[in-house]
Order: structure tokens, then C-alpha cells, then sequence
């Protein structure tokens, strides 16, 4: 495995530590501008959407743990 495959690898890691498993939720947050990926059908937007959007999903990510914390301060 050559460098550039291994520095690839970790960013991956890290980003989905960070934003969790989901391939098109990982791919829209490295996006420049945001949005998705070109290639995403509408069946996997909303399968990734229905995904990212439970709980269970965002007891498992930093990106989780931060929107929680938001919600609980203007939820006091």
C-alpha cells in the first residue's frame, strides 16, 4: 500500500469516525460546497438520509455527540 492509499485510508477513518458509515453522508462533507454525490441515486439518498437521521446513528459519531449537545442547550 503506497502513501497517498494510506493517507486516503486514514482521512476515511476519520471521517467516518467523525460523521459516521454513511458513504454519500462522508462523501457530502468533504464536498467543497456541499451537497452530493453526483453518482446518488434518489433510492440511496433517502435510504442514507433515513440512516443518518436516527438515533442510533447519532449516538455512534462526534458529529452526533456535537448536534446533541446543541439541541440540549436550546432545548434547556
Amino acid at each position: 500500500m503506497s502513501n497517498v492509499e494510506k493517507r486516503s485510508e486514514a482521512t476515511q477513518l476519520k471521517l467516518e469516525k467523525k460523521f459516521g458509515q454513511s458513504p454519500v453522508f462522508v462523501a457530502s462533507a468533504v464536498l467543497q460546497n456541499g451537497g452530493v454525490p453526483r453518482n446518488a441515486s434518489p433510492a440511496c439518498l433517502l435510504r442514507e438520509a433515513i440512516q443518518v437521521i436516527s438515533c442510533g446513528y447519532e449516538d455512534k459519531t462526534e458529529w452526533g455527540k456535537e448536534v446533541e449537545n446543541i439541541t440540549k442547550f436550546f432545548n434547556f
